[in-house]
């Protein structure tokens, strides 16, 4: 397995032992909204990192948090036939939730939890993942907005700001970090700053 050492590159609640997500009943009309485009919430890609820890750490089940249309979920199913799959998101899949599961996955999706209710969400995750959880989080102003006119990262902080947020989170440790930047060219406007922070987190 790849060496786990850190690394610098350029409202509603729902009991924990069923569905939840933090989040306010008008933000999930304008969540439906969003993944009633096309574009949207379609990415079907494990990195690599994921593909290692899953091999070599003998994950067993695995939590898709804000699987968006479900394609990385189906790359799982197909690549792991044999892992305990978890699929949810409250706009298309607001299935029940698992108690306890060994890998906690998102991309490019806590950047979308209202930020008075992140700490619930990210406290939850922590209690329902046993050994450990992985995040992407963008970092930058989404190219969609809501239909209220807010941007659709409702959270837009550096990685800084996350990595801050994280560390508060007992019994975990960060055991691999990286910061990704590029330039991202957009069909009007100037050019946008692509800004992730992707974190692997392990229980202690």
């Amino acid at each position: 397995m790849a060496d786990y050492k850190r690394s610098q590159a350029t409202s509603s609640w729902y009991g924990r032992c069923n569905t939840i997500m933090a989040h306010t009943q008008e933000y999930l009309k304008e969540l439906k909204l969003l993944h009633s485009k096309k574009t949207f919430g379609v990415n079907r890609n494990i990195p690599d990192i994921v593909k290692n820890l899953i091999e070599e750490k003998t994950i067993k089940s695995f939590l898709d948090y804000g699987a968006g249309k479900g394609h990385t979920s189906n790359t799982i199913k197909e690549t792991y036939p044999n892992i305990e799959l978890h699929t949810f998101d409250p706009a298309t899949f607001p299935n029940p939730l698992p108690n306890k599961v060994d890998l906690t996955y998102s991309s490019d999706v806590l950047e979308h939890i209202e930020e008075d209710l992140i700490d619930k969400t990210l406290q939850d995750l922590c209690d329902r993942s046993t050994r450990y959880q992985y995040h992407l989080i963008a970092c930058h102003p989404a190219k969609k907005v809501l239909s209220d006119g807010r941007n659709a990262h409702l959270i837009i902080e550096s990685p800084t700001w996350w990595k801050r947020k994280i560390e508060t989170l007992q019994g975990w440790n960060i055991i691999y970090e990286e910061i990704s930047e590029r330039m991202a060219e957009v069909k009007k406007g100037p050019p946008l700053h692509v800004v992730k922070y992707i974190v692997i987190m392990e229980k202690q």
